[in-house]
């Protein structure tokens, strides 16, 4: 596994082109960092590995409006397959990526950011973790998409 450090420390990261390597078809709590140590999200998977590559994929085609809705309005916009691809999006932009393309998403994954990872017994597990993170407020990728985070 990568090495990374961060203006967090060091810890264990990986590059989202090392999901297949690294992490397992198994229950646990993920957490993606931007290589300059900002905290964006934190989430829980049955199965971290398919988890995390649909983060990856980030797909333009999983992004839904709702009939008559518009692509401004985070209401209008459903993911049916990655919120974090719904968080991107209403960024808009983030160093400069252009985050309301598919291409746009996963370069900014796979060049500026970082997952770390921890395998639980249980979703249940995972998601008590993933409360107590999320508790902290570090992570601005949680929760109802707001296009002014």
């Amino acid at each position: 596994m990568t090495n990374a450090t961060c203006d967090f420390g060091t810890m264990t990261c990986i590059r989202f082109s090392e999901i297949e390597r690294y992490v397992p078809a198994l229950p646990g709590l993920y957490e993606i960092y931007k290589d300059d140590g900002a905290a964006l999200k934190v989430g829980i998977g049955v199965n971290l590995r398919k988890r995390l590559i649909q983060h990856r994929r980030s797909r333009q085609s999983r992004l839904i409006l709702r009939t008559g809705g518009d692509w401004n309005n985070p209401a209008d916009v459903r993911s049916a397959q990655s919120i974090l691809a719904k968080h991107l999006y209403f960024a808009g932009s983030i160093d400069g990526y252009d985050l309301r393309t598919e291409a746009g998403r996963q370069a900014f994954l796979e060049e500026r950011c970082y997952i770390s990872f921890r395998i639980t017994a249980s979703r249940e597990e995972a998601r008590s973790l993933e409360r107590e993170l999320e508790a902290g407020g570090a992570f601005p990728f949680q929760g109802c998409v707001n296009p002014e985070r």
